[in-house]
């Protein structure tokens, strides 16, 4: 009788359509992972699928026409199970359970008014502001689009505490801005106090030194007087 009795898992694997056993594999993931890691993983779960005819090619198919076929239906947006992270320098995929599904929904659904609101906050804040502090903001400005055109950086005038934060709502103004690169602005917490002017001076000539390190040939017709000059107008408006 036991010979009679069938495995319902394998029954399961069995009766699963193509884009159900590739879900499975990525459920099984602990963590993100590119597309050629998503599809080494299908091979490993299921090595027969390399055995299938390529439709487009008429051959058979290979790792390569898998990865791209996965890179292809993510792009079409084919697996709503799915969310990509555009992490450089490849995408990275990982499979979301429906139950977190329909809170990541509402969230995306709030950020895309995000930008109007954050506008209209700012506008706001700026004509309470009185002279002398728009004056600083103007400033920093102009000190962030100089730094970054000599040096082919990406400084943000970044806020220590969000205009829109849920935990402590800052305002625009120039006691609430430091001078960030775009990549560690969306990682400093907000928890974190602002830069002290000599953090914040020691944080770019840094950034500037990593990015000459990085980038040997770049013409910088920038001397150190200049930047030095650059620094004293940020000391007058921090």
């Amino acid at each position: 009788m036991l010979k009679f009795i069938i495995d319902i898992k394998n029954i399961k694997e069995i009766t699963m359509t193509k884009k159900e056993r590739f879900l499975e594999v990525l459920k099984a993931c602990d963590r993100p992972v590119t597309v050629a890691e998503w599809a080494e993983k299908v091979v490993e779960r299921y090595p027969l699928i390399l055995n299938q005819v390529n439709s487009k090619t008429n051959k058979l198919m290979t790792l390569k026409d898998l990865v791209l076929g996965l890179g292809q239906k993510l792009s079409k947006h084919e697996f709503e199970e799915v969310t990509i992270l555009n992490i450089n320098p490849y995408r990275k995929v990982e499979y979301i359970p429906e139950s977190m599904r329909m809170n990541l929904m509402k969230q995306c659904i709030k950020r895309d008014a995000e930008p109007l609101m954050i506008a209209s906050k700012i506008k706001k804040d700026i004509e309470r502001l009185p002279e002398s502090d728009k004056y600083r903001i103007e400033e920093l400005n102009s000190i962030k689009e100089q730094l970054n055109s000599y040096f082919a950086l990406n400084f943000i005038l970044h806020h220590v505490y969000g205009v829109m934060s849920e935990k402590k709502e800052g305002r625009y103004n120039a006691d609430n801005l430091e001078l960030l690169t775009e990549e560690h602005a969306n990682k400093k917490s907000m928890e974190q106090i602002k830069f002290s002017l000599e953090t914040q001076k020691l944080y770019i000539k840094r950034m500037i030194d990593v990015q000459m390190m990085l980038n040997s040939d770049m013409e910088i017709n920038l001397s150190d007087d200049v930047l030095d000059m650059l620094l004293e107008r940020l000391e007058k408006v921090y």
